[in-house]
């Protein structure tokens, strides 16, 4: 149904007309919410994370799209917003408050370190799986199920840039360049990424591969995109940021010595994942020396929403992690 609401160019007239209308979707909402993240019920979350994941499409969608004209469409941002609120509630429960010993922008970076290297996401069975077992077929899923995020992230890096502090820029401006292949069109993440997929065998997909995603995927894809458009989850955007480039490097290194014990990447079909071995440690300590560091000492009341966006990663990530592994041991 939200497909064909996004796609209706009349939307707005149509529920303003018609405010009945509008109130039985947000009623259709309110019980899919409550069963969500009231109850907990799996469909349901599939289907309010797959709902909001379209509703962020609108804001990074081609200038050409049909669907942009409903981009700040009113009814759909108050569905949007109706969710946010709930999911974002449900996931605080699941962090905790920086440490009062930890209240010091050196202290906020260790804090950041310690619960990313505690964290289950960070050694996750799924990446020993993939580098000691995995068939082709098991990491081509694995690809396929990467795609939406890492296809997205150069406008993720895009949205961090809006409305930065001017001490940071710098940092995220590497980032970026770096993202677009220091200039070199060929060498993009983006580029990279397509060109492994192609010769991988994995078909193009328009959605890139988005609809083979679980409730667990689409969250966490989700936290990238509401903290990155949301200014009121800017600093929490932060966090979210720094811990993804904690965990990838070790992780990458693992699927890549897997990829190679099948034989696949002595070409240089992983120069993505390999240069994110490289480059994420530098970015790593890039985000937490010159970003982290910086803000907190600007911006002290903001440490306990950076130290929640590296949190919030970091479980959306472990769930998505246990769901994926438990997916891939089925693939014959």
């Amino acid at each position: 149904m939200l497909g064909l609401l996004i796609d209706d160019r009349e939307l707005e007239a149509r529920f303003d007309a018609c405010a009945w209308e509008f109130e039985a979707v947000s009623q259709q909402l309110d019980e899919a919410l409550d069963a969500a993240f009231t109850r907990g019920d799996e469909e349901a979350r599939a289907d309010v994370h797959g709902v909001l994941f379209a509703l962020y499409e609108l804001h990074v969608a081609p200038a050409a799209s049909e669907r942009c004209a409903n981009q700040f469409n009113p009814y759909l941002i108050r569905l949007r917003n109706a969710i946010e609120r709930r999911w974002f509630a449900c996931e605080l429960q699941r962090t905790a408050p920086l440490d009062a010993a930890a209240r010091s922008a050196e202290g906020l970076v260790e804090a950041i370190r310690a619960v990313s290297a505690g964290h289950r996401a960070s050694h996750h069975p799924l990446f020993d799986f993939l580098e000691h077992d995995a068939t082709r077929a098991q990491l081509a899923a694995f690809f396929r199920s990467d795609s939406a995020l890492n296809v997205r992230f150069f406008d993720l890096i895009v949205l961090a840039l809006l409305g930065s502090d001017p001490s940071v820029r710098g940092e995220l401006a590497q980032n970026f360049w770096d993202e677009a292949g220091k200039g070199d069109a060929r060498r993009s993440h983006v580029t990279l990424f397509r060109n492994l997929l192609l010769t991988a065998g994995i078909e193009h997909a328009a959605d890139d591969h988005a609809s083979l995603l679980e409730w667990q995927g689409l969250a966490g894809y989700n936290v990238f995109m509401m903290t990155g458009l949301n200014r009121s989850h800017g600093f929490r955007s932060l966090g979210v940021m720094a811990v993804t480039e904690l965990l990838d490097p070790s992780q990458y290194e693992k699927l890549t010595r897997g990829c190679r014990r099948i034989g696949f990447g002595a070409n240089g079909e992983l120069d993505y994942y390999d240069e994110h071995v490289s480059i994420d440690v530098v970015h790593a300590e890039g985000w937490l020396a010159n970003v982290i560091v910086p803000l907190a000492r600007s911006f002290p009341a903001k440490m306990d929403d950076i130290y929640m966006g590296a949190q919030w990663r970091l479980n959306t990530c472990a769930d998505y992690y246990d769901q994926l592994h438990a997916k891939l041991l089925k693939i014959v």
